[in-house]
């Protein structure tokens, strides 16, 4: 495990040094182009100079990912020829550098030539890079389908992205318990115990095998498991032995699982999830692990439509979100509200996701009707006559997450109620009678709470 720790160390800085060959040994190409186009008689020193340095660089980077490619993160097939066109790569830009030195010893034939072949060098290495990294379809996987068409890519998508919602998706059973079964199962089941390893069941994958715990939640150095697949490929314990490795999205997976606590039961939406593994679910599972709104994430039919006829008859301004998404965007406007109007929301309570009453008549004991809207996220009082009773009657509204108050009534004795209201996000006070000092103090102890109270 230390080799693999001080191999991964190295390789980080991979990254960090693949850019400047590339950025060099152009710049070097274009300026010699440029001075060629201008006829220029006296070549620019700059020019070896930037073949050494691309050269330099380049070995840097061959050096570095060398390393990366120790820690069996990467296809070994794939990984071949990354690593000797980077070789070559380096031996061919010091060669370059060579050349450029001494640019009347040698014809304009050979160093064009030159040119436009380690410009191919570098545009092949680079793609095989990205390959390695993002996958092969990664420039392509989006691209219309008639593009698809003519360069022969196959638009046929990974049968494991099929997943919904992280409160849906359970870790193991959906995304660690396929792959084992793929990669594993062959030769670790209940019938074949290859080093005394069954992983077909859970109880049998924590009794581990001969070499000890397979998984060691949270801990990587322990989980024997996860040391066998990023072994390099051709060590006698890489596993699984054969060409179907695990992809660097699966191992990057199974990493993040272990890392979190294996478990075997939570859903996605209980573990952390770090930036780096975010478009590892996604591009492998089609998994989106940021926080959406509320309203995004309901799963409801359609409104009655002559419910929602009645509700615009009685003057409401009735919206849906979207084409796919049927949560109500709901408005009225003018003097003429009646608590009647509001009871008749009740008819589509559950629909109703944005409200909007601001600039009306609206009446604070009218807002027990609303107290019932469960999927409400954003409700609309401004400049209404609202004051610290009508919001008593939103605290179990539980996805409610921004609450517009400014020129209502409201005073310091609604800071309490607000503070119940867990999915608040956002509250604007100003334009009331609510103290700065207490409106801090609330936010200072909801981190996830932004009170706004505008200039005062």
């Amino acid at each position: 495990m230390l080799a693999l720790e001080f191999s991964t160390f190295l390789g980080r800085f991979h990254p960090l040094f693949v850019h400047l060959p590339i950025g060099f040994l152009i710049l070097a190409i274009l300026l010699e182009w440029f001075e060629n186009f201008r006829k220029v008689e006296t070549r620019s020193k700059l020019i070896p100079i930037a073949w050494l340095l691309g050269a330099v660089s380049a070995a840097a980077a061959a050096f570095s990912g060398w390393w990366l490619g120790e820690t069996g993160l990467y296809e070994e097939d794939m990984l071949f020829s990354h690593r000797w066109l980077g070789i070559a790569l380096v031996i061919f830009a010091f060669v370059g550098w060579w050349l450029k030195k001494k640019p009347n010893s040698y014809s304009k034939l050979l160093q064009n030539g030159f040119n436009i072949v380690l410009l191919l060098m570098l545009s092949i290495e680079g793609h095989k890079g990205g390959n390695l990294t993002h996958g092969e379809t990664y420039l392509t996987e989006y691209a219309p389908e008639s593009i698809q068409g003519i360069l022969g890519v196959s638009n046929q998508k990974d049968s494991l992205v099929l997943l919904g919602t992280p409160d849906s998706v359970l870790v193991y059973k959906d995304l660690i318990q396929p792959i084992f079964q793929v990669k594993c199962f062959a030769c670790h089941n209940n019938e074949v115990k290859r080093g005394g390893l069954n992983m077909a069941h859970i109880d049998s994958i924590q009794l581990g095998g001969d070499g000890g715990l397979a998984i060691a939640p949270g801990n990587l150095e322990e989980s024997e498991l996860f040391r066998r697949i990023t072994l390099p490929q051709k060590n006698i314990k890489f596993m699984p032995p054969t060409k179907n490795a695990l992809t660097y999205d699966e191992i990057k997976t199974v990493e993040w699982w272990i890392n979190k606590g294996a478990s075997y039961e939570d859903p996605a939406s209980t573990f952390a999830v770090d930036e780096n593994i975010k478009p590892v679910l996604l591009r492998r599972f089609g998994l989106d692990m940021n926080p959406k709104p509320w309203y995004e994430t309901v799963t409801i039919a359609p409104a009655d439509s002559t419910k929602i006829t009645a509700l615009i008859n009685l003057g409401f301004t009735v919206n849906t979100l979207g084409a796919t998404n049927p949560l109500l965007d709901i408005k009225y406007s003018g003097n003429d509200l009646t608590q009647e109007k509001i009871k008749a929301l009740e008819e589509v309570k559950n629909h109703i996701t944005w409200l909007s009453l601001a600039r009306t008549n609206v009446e604070s004991d009218w807002l027990s009707s609303i107290s019932g809207f469960t999927n409400l996220t954003r409700l609309q009082l401004e400049n209404t006559n609202i004051s610290d009773n009508g919001i008593s009657h939103l605290t179990g509204l539980s996805h409610l997450e921004s609450l517009n108050l400014y020129g209502t009534k409201v005073t310091d004795s609604s800071l309490s109620n607000i503070e119940k209201m867990g999915g608040l996000k956002r509250v604007y006070l100003w334009g009331t009678k609510v103290n700065p000092v207490s409106a801090k103090n609330i936010s200072d102890n909801k981190e996830d709470l932004e009170i706004i109270l505008g200039e005062g």
